[in-house]
């Protein structure tokens, strides 16, 4: 079982945002049994990426997907894993794949993930702009 969530530091205590991820923490603590180690990754979000980046990355995107004839979500997951912004975990012989949202990237992050999709493009002879 895996548990993705987002938190807030208050008081020096990592806290669920919402009451929906305070649910989800609280389903994944109690199916954990007593002894087990839990491997963790905690990542401090900057999501400073700007409402251009994002309009250009979201474009590309559609235009990839249109050219090869994909969907714009597997496109948009393809872009993710070439960028670095996907982690990968085999858990109980099951694989599971955690997408970093772009909303939450950061300039440098979204950079990334258009340079990705620039290369996309010219891999399968779309020059994207």
């Amino acid at each position: 079982m895996i548990h993705h969530g987002k938190y807030k530091k208050e008081r020096g205590l990592l806290k669920p945002i919402t009451l929906a991820e305070i649910k989800q923490y609280e389903k994944f603590v109690s199916s954990i049994p007593e002894g087990a180690i839990i491997e963790f990754f905690y990542e401090m979000q900057n999501d400073d990426g700007t409402l251009p980046q994002l309009a250009k990355l979201h474009a590309m995107i559609k235009q990839l997907a249109t050219h090869i004839g994909e969907t714009a979500e597997n496109m948009k997951l393809l872009v993710k894993d070439r960028a670095g912004l996907c982690i990968a975990r085999e858990v109980s012989g099951k694989e599971y794949f955690l997408a970093k949202s772009f909303g939450d990237c950061s300039k440098e992050e979204l950079s990334l993930a258009i340079q990705a999709a620039l290369e996309i493009g010219q891999e399968v002879n779309l020059f994207l702009y």
